[in-house]
């Protein structure tokens, strides 16, 4: 599942998507501007300890700092979100490329 609805346009959801324990760095990334412009979407990313694509929330303040956020399957830190699928092997059987598909709209 990758984007957003608009449930994110609350200050508070964009911290509550994020894991507990992120929940106070990812608030003190908002504060980082005078004016609070951010970026919030969802975006999918290989866990480097269990190997699952997985949904993570991430944060982009100011021109290009992104906090992405941890694993949801395991608690430990993911690669960077996937940008292009095509190029990026299977994480479990490393022979297939990715792909991905346009289901639909969240809201």
């Amino acid at each position: 599942m990758e984007g957003i609805g608009l449930l994110y346009g609350k200050r508070e959801n964009v911290i509550g998507a994020f894991s507990e324990q992120e929940r106070a760095e990812v608030a003190a990334w908002m504060g980082k501007s005078k004016i609070p412009a951010y970026d919030f979407t969802f975006r999918l990313a290989v866990c480097n300890h269990c190997h699952n694509v997985v949904s993570v929330p991430t944060l982009t303040v100011e021109e290009d700092e992104t906090y992405i956020g941890d694993c949801p399957a395991c608690g430990k830190k993911t690669r960077k979100p996937i940008v292009e699928w095509k190029r990026t092997a299977c994480p479990v059987c490393k022979s297939r490329a990715l792909e991905a598909e346009t289901e639909g709209q969240w809201d």
